[in-house]
């Protein structure tokens, strides 16, 4: 099947000045800002190519280091590894690598700019880390998270007055800073932006997207989600997106290399019925329960997560640290735990009908 690693096969001998820029470019650099660029590119605007950056990182790194960290992780390996000899891409400048990652937020932004053509900006979607998965949750009650936060003072210490033609863009979390970020960002940079993409990123809650920081910014918004998306139905979201065909029907579809291509362009599909009854009773779900409600599960959950020794996913895999969660998940409130409960099962039932669910 034809994804994002055949187009790059097809069109990476002709550069930006033969071939525009396009969103499938746009999903070869929102990704690349997964990878951990530390030391190799400036955290200021000293530039350097993909491709010196590219052999750097390879010397540096092995794929089974990088694929012990993620899925998105590792593809963003392979796409690295297809792209940095190419015409296309290996002359193309790299700056301003961020990345913070501790208790409290996990964040990482990638500069790219291809001379008198464009400047995109990727923000990095969901590492290993726990506060970052911890943000993702807290997406549903609070604005703004932490992450949020660095992605406006990023996008407001990198662009600078000379910028034109900016490009923000991320995929799952990543997506919801290239957004936020471009909403909030100083004035002087917002019209210096002509699109946004997030590539199955989570929506706002009901303040922000009835905002007019929203409105302002709608029309270069560019939203693609999976034709059996879950990431980018959550939350709310305009009805104006890109369904685009996955190669999956589940949700290793919210990875871009199932993403399906047709020559240079996303292969367009309808939306799946079971995404359409998800995004429903997300909607549904959310009008029920308010903020503090909300507050109360995501808070309840993760600290007894924290409390069991849980820094990233990875600590999952320890049988002790495994046991531990069970435990203070068995033990936390019983209000909470009939909010959790609701939850499961009111978007269960509305998608499959009547069940019972046991805690």
């Amino acid at each position: 099947m034809s994804n994002i690693i055949k187009y790059i096969k097809n069109y990476g001998n002709k550069t930006f000045y033969e071939k525009e820029f396009n969103e499938l470019d746009n999903l070869v650099f929102s990704s690349l800002s997964y990878l951990d660029f530390s030391n190799i590119v400036s955290e200021k605007k000293d530039k350097i190519s993909i491709s010196k950056a590219a052999e750097i990182f390879f010397l540096k790194y092995k794929f089974r280091e990088v694929a012990k960290l993620g899925i998105a992780q590792k593809e963003s390996y392979k796409i690295l590894k297809e792209i940095y000899l190419t015409n296309r891409y290996k002359d193309v400048l790299m700056y301003a690598y961020k990345y913070i990652g501790d208790k409290n937020k996990q964040f990482s932004a990638l500069t790219f700019k291809v001379k008198k053509k464009f400047i995109y900006v990727s923000y990095e979607g969901t590492d290993n880390l726990l506060s970052g998965w911890k943000e993702d949750f807290e997406l549903c009650y609070k604005f703004p998270i932490e992450s949020q936060k660095c992605a406006i003072d990023y996008l407001n210490k990198t662009i600078g007055f000379f910028d034109s033609n900016v490009i923000i863009g991320g995929h799952s979390k990543g997506g919801n800073l290239a957004l936020v970020s471009s909403m909030y960002c100083k004035n002087i940079i917002s019209r210096k932006i002509i699109n946004i993409y997030s590539n199955d990123g989570p929506g706002l809650r009901k303040n922000e997207i009835e905002s007019k920081k929203y409105k302002k910014i709608e029309n270069k918004f560019i939203h693609i989600i999976p034709n059996y998306s879950l990431v980018g139905l959550l939350l709310r979201h305009n009805d104006n997106y890109e369904v685009i065909k996955s190669s999956r029907r589940d949700l290793m579809a919210h990875s871009i290399m199932t993403w399906q291509i047709d020559g240079d362009k996303l292969k367009l599909a309808p939306l799946s019925e079971l995404s359409k009854k998800l995004d429903k009773s997300i909607l549904a779900w959310l009008d029920k329960n308010d903020d503090t409600k909300r507050e109360k599960i995501i808070k309840t959950v993760f600290k007894a997560l924290e409390n069991s020794g849980v820094n990233n996913l990875n600590d999952f895999k320890n049988i002790k640290t495994a046991i531990k969660v069970v435990k203070n998940i068995r033990n936390i409130d019983s209000e909470t735990k009939n909010i959790i409960l609701d939850f499961l099962k009111f978007n269960v039932e509305y998608i499959l009908g009547d069940i019972d669910i046991e805690f």
